[in-house]
């Protein structure tokens, strides 16, 4: 059942998101970031996807593939390719390696 409680956590998540979203188009001096910053922000959604994958890897797997997997992972984010294509490949590498083994 759905209590005051859940709908306040719930709206908050969502005001938290959409302005995380929205503020790029809000704000026009959003281009005369420092570059430090504004490399700071360009890592934020690899750092989040590893938060969110990393502590998985290791309790549902081998040792070893979530070793292999986490490098992966960070060789290809070091090497600039976009998040979405290095979350595709460090799964598709995780599975194969998973069905080979």
């Amino acid at each position: 059942m759905i209590t005051l409680q859940w709908l306040i956590v719930i709206l908050g998540l969502f005001l938290g998101t959409y302005i995380v979203r929205a503020l790029p188009f809000w704000w026009d001096k959003i281009d005369s970031l420092p570059r430090g910053l504004t490399r700071f922000l360009e890592l934020v959604p690899a750092a989040a996807i590893g938060a969110l994958i990393f502590p998985d890897v290791f309790a549902l797997s081998e040792l070893w593939l979530a070793i292999t997997a986490v490098s992966v992972a960070f060789a290809l984010t070091l090497l600039g390719l976009h998040l979405t294509l290095v979350v595709i490949v460090t799964v598709l590498a995780a599975w194969i390696a998973m069905a080979v083994l």
